[in-house]
C-alpha cells in the first residue's frame, strides 16, 4: 500500500481535482501517492497580517489530511506556512518547501542566496523563515526580480505566477541575473529559488547557471518521500503535541463561516494547478 503525500495549495482556487502539480507528479516514486489537498479559506499572504491567516488556512488542512489517512504533508510554499502547528497538532511527516529546500543548500555550499520573483515588500516571508529555521548565517542575500510596484495585490501577483508558468523569457533572463549577481557580487556558492512558483523554470535556470540551482517544489517533494522511507519524523521534544481537546477549534473557526475567499485565487510560492491531464 502506498504511502499517502497530502500536497497543500493549488495557487488558482480550488481545482476540483487531486492531481499535484506537474513537477511533483513527474517525480512521484513507487510506493508514493502524491494527492492534492485544497485550503477551506483561501488567502494571499502578501502582509504578516494576512500571512497569519494563511497559516490557519493550512493548519486546518493539514488537520483534516490526517483525519483523512494522510500519512504525511507536503507544503508547497517557500513560506512553510504554518509548519511548526501542524507538526504539534498532528503526527503526520510534516515537510516546508522553504525549510528542507534551504537545508539542502547547506548539503550543496557554504553560502547560499534566495533568488525570487517576489519583491522585496515581501521579504518578510523569508526573513522569518530564515530566523525560524536559524539558517540567517548562512544565506547571504535575498535577490527580488520584481520591484514593489510590479506587485500590487492578487491581481499582481497572479501576473508573476502567470509569467512563470508561461516561462516567459524577459523574467526568466531578470531571474538568471540575480543569480549571476548573488554569485559574483555576494559570494553565494549556491542558489534556492524563492518560490514554488518558479518550478517551470527551474530545470533551465539549473542547467546555465554557474553554481548549483535548488528549485523548491521538487526538492522539498522528495525530502518527503526520503523522511517516509527512513520511518522518520519531527521530534515531540521540538514540537510538543497540542491538547488533542483543541484540535477541532481551528476547523470550527474556519467552517463557522463557511468558504471563504479572501482574495487567495493566487497563493505566493505555489505553481497554479494545470487543468486535469
Amino acid at each position: 500500500m502506498a504511502y499517502r503525500i497530502g500536497v497543500i495549495g493549488t495557487g488558482a482556487g480550488h481545482s476540483g481535482n487531486s492531481a499535484p502539480p506537474a513537477p511533483i507528479k513527474e517525480l512521484v516514486a513507487n510506493g508514493f501517492q502524491a494527492e492534492l489537498i485544497e485550503t477551506r479559506l483561501r488567502t494571499f499572504p502578501l502582509t504578516p497580517y494576512d500571512r497569519g491567516l494563511t497559516v490557519l488556512a493550512y493548519v486546518d488542512c493539514a488537520i483534516e489530511a490526517e483525519k483523512a489517512g494522510f500519512d504525511a504533508v507536503f507544503i508547497n510554499t517557500v513560506g512553510d506556512y504554518g509548519i511548526d502547528e501542524m507538526r504539534s497538532a498532528t503526527e503526520m511527516v510534516v515537510v516546508g518547501a522553504g525549510e528542507a529546500t534551504m537545508a539542502m543548500s547547506c548539503n550543496l555550499g557554504r553560502r547560499f542566496s534566495i533568488v525570487t520573483i517576489w519583491p522585496p515588500k515581501m521579504n518578510f516571508v523569508y526573513n522569518e523563515r530564515l530566523r525560524n529555521t536559524g539558517m540567517e548565517s548562512r544565506c547571504v542575500s535575498i535577490r527580488n526580480v520584481l520591484t514593489n510596484p510590479d506587485v500590487q495585490g492578487v491581481e499582481g501577483a497572479g501576473q508573476a505566477v502567470t509569467s512563470m508558468k508561461e516561462q516567459n523569457e524577459d523574467v526568466i533572463e531578470r531571474v538568471f541575473a540575480e543569480i549571476e549577481a548573488a554569485v559574483t557580487e555576494d559570494g553565494a556558492d549556491t542558489i534556492m529559488l524563492g518560490c514554488t512558483c518558479m518550478a517551470p523554470i527551474g530545470p533551465e535556470i539549473a542547467v546555465r547557471s554557474s553554481v548549483p540551482v535548488l528549485e523548491s517544489m521538487r526538492t522539498g517533494y522528495k525530502v518527503v518521500e526520503t523522511m517516509l522511507s527512513l520511518g522518520i519524523r519531527h521530534s515531540f521534544e521540538a514540537y510538543p503535541k497540542a491538547d488533542a481537546s483543541n484540535l477541532g477549534a481551528v476547523g470550527a473557526l474556519v467552517a463557522g463561516q463557511g468558504d471563504i475567499n479572501l482574495g487567495g485565487d493566487c497563493e505566493i510560492c505555489i505553481v497554479a494547478q494545470e487543468a486535469a491531464e
